[in-house]
């Protein structure tokens, strides 16, 4: 079941308190704390739409973005600037890198830090505040009690077996559901149909039973009042 969009958005908002706290405000209201938390949201999906684009434009391996496609979204987005046009740099021959310069003295300066001391809560082991948390909250560093949920490890179930069917499988099923869609028409007329219990059937498609109608009206054959 996909998760419902109000608990992304609190999962979020503690980061977005973390970075209010290591900037210097210590007090926010409910309403201000929200609209921030969603624009942060918003900001966030337009730089994955974004990588995902130039991911698929520059061609990537298996569409994994790269870090070249991670720089050109956070380029489009704005938040490598200042920056000369296009233009006058390749006029110039110079590249202009002064955004990216300071988005990097931003990620591994002291601002950053803080915000990352802050999110861990004196933590040196925990990699992220949930993670901080949990630990926090778990005397024997024993994650079991999350597994299968949101904050966990998923449960690994293995295999779905579909009982009763042709196929033993739903993975033996989508494979020959695909098969199916990219055979041509001189394939499909030497195929076999089989009914549902695997029978061999007539040399065509099994018929809706509605070519059987003519001119006919599909009312005359059924009791309507």
């Amino acid at each position: 079941m996909t998760p419902p969009p109000f608990l992304f958005h609190s999962l979020l908002r503690p980061a977005v308190l973390q970075i209010l706290r290591a900037t210097g405000y210590h007090g926010a209201k409910t309403s201000v704390l929200d609209s921030m938390t969603d624009l942060a949201a918003r900001y966030l999906f337009h730089l994955c739409k974004l990588t995902a684009v130039y991911a698929g434009e520059n061609e990537s391996q298996d569409m994994t973005p790269t870090i070249v496609d991670v720089r050109m979204a956070l380029q489009h987005a704005g938040a490598l600037l200042p920056e000369k046009p296009e233009e006058e740099q390749e006029y110039l021959g110079i590249e202009d890198t002064r955004g990216l310069d300071d988005f990097l003295a931003w990620a591994t300066g002291p601002m950053n830090k803080e915000i990352k001391r802050i999110a861990l809560d004196g933590s040196d082991e925990a990699d992220d505040y949930l993670d901080a948390l949990k630990k926090k909250h778990s005397k024997n560093d024993d994650d079991s009690k999350y597994v299968g949920t949101l904050l966990g490890k998923s449960n690994e179930h293995g295999d779905v077996l579909v009982e009763g069917g042709e196929y033993p499988s739903i993975m033996t099923w989508e494979e020959r559901m695909r098969e199916a869609a990219e055979r041509t028409p001189d394939d499909e007329d030497g195929m076999d149909y089989r009914g549902m219990n695997g029978d061999k059937e007539d040399s065509r498609p099994p018929s809706s039973g509605l070519s059987s109608l003519g001119d006919r009206s599909i009312a005359d054959e059924m009791d309507l009042s």
